[in-house]
């Protein structure tokens, strides 16, 4: 199993758009994801927490000294994603965004960090998804969230996913 996901809202939106399923098999094959009840509260796509719960998803809320932390530091992250990066340095998360403000706060703070396709690759090399599936998911995230996952991205997933390797990196 990996260290917990922490998911930010751009890639909860997007799997939630793109296939809700994905979460129950990250779950499954990955390891837990959890998301913060403010970023729940956040994504219009999920009327209440309990469609996450069904999922294997965990709403946790945050920790009071986390919000405090996160409503005194200024800068390009919003308040929500500066709660998520704190959470995620608590509890030893694997913070999936596709934020790159996001994931620069996460590098300065010693947070590791996954693109939101990784957990696809990550499903099909643990044998949770078909390379197939994967690739219409992330066809299905792109057409929703074009700004963070563009065409070239997905075309790179998917030469990297036809060719068994693992599309990490971008």
């Amino acid at each position: 199993m990996s260290p917990p996901l922490l998911m930010d809202a751009c890639v909860l939106i997007d799997f939630v758009r793109g296939g809700r399923y994905v979460l129950e098999l990250a779950a499954k094959y990955i390891g837990p994801v959890h998301v913060i009840k403010p970023i729940v509260d956040e994504v219009r796509e999920i009327e209440n927490e309990d469609e996450l719960v069904e999922l294997g998803v965990m709403v946790i809320d945050p920790e009071l000294i986390d919000a405090f932390a996160a409503s005194s530091v200024a800068g390009p992250t919003s308040f929500q994603d500066r709660l998520c990066v704190l959470t995620a340095k608590r509890l030893s998360c694997t913070c999936v965004t596709n934020d790159k403000q996001l994931r620069k706060y996460c590098a300065k703070e010693g947070v590791a960090t996954w693109w939101g396709l990784q957990v696809l690759s990550e499903l099909h090399k643990r044998g949770g998804i078909p390379a197939t599936d994967a690739i219409e998911v992330a066809r299905r995230i792109s057409d929703s969230n074009p700004r963070h996952v563009n065409a070239q991205i997905v075309e790179k997933f998917i030469r990297e996913m036809k060719a068994g390797e693992s599309p990490h990196a971008r």
